[in-house]
């Protein structure tokens, strides 16, 4: 009964231990989304910024690729871990990219 007790005890610590490996790989997988968006948001602005002041125009359509980005990872994080801040700041900034996207597509057809 003993070595029974022994072996239901390895297998607990082990489980516990692959969960420990699962959660290092999830943090690590966020940390990796959040520097890749924010280095994409750095580009983006560098590129707006270089067209702003060579040819004096706006290209909002960046703007709306960034929130949108920022915007549905929010939105989503909020809903799966049921934060009702993250919902509502996602969908902020969804909105604000939809306005971005009109303002846009305003400027493609004018």
């Amino acid at each position: 009964m003993n070595e029974r007790m022994d072996k239901n005890e390895i297998l607990k610590v082990a489980k516990k231990e692959k969960s420990k490996g699962k959660e290092f790989e999830n943090r690590v997988g966020i940390k990796s989304n959040l520097v890749g968006l924010l280095a994409a948001l750095i580009v983006g602005i560098i590129l707006f910024l270089v067209e702003y002041f060579v040819k004096k125009t706006w290209n909002i359509a960046l703007v709306a690729v960034f929130m949108t980005a920022a915007g549905v990872q929010m939105l989503y994080e909020g809903i799966r871990i049921k934060s009702i801040w993250r919902i509502i700041v996602g969908v902020i900034q969804i909105l604000i990219a939809l306005f971005f996207s009109l303002g846009f597509i305003g400027q493609v057809i004018s």
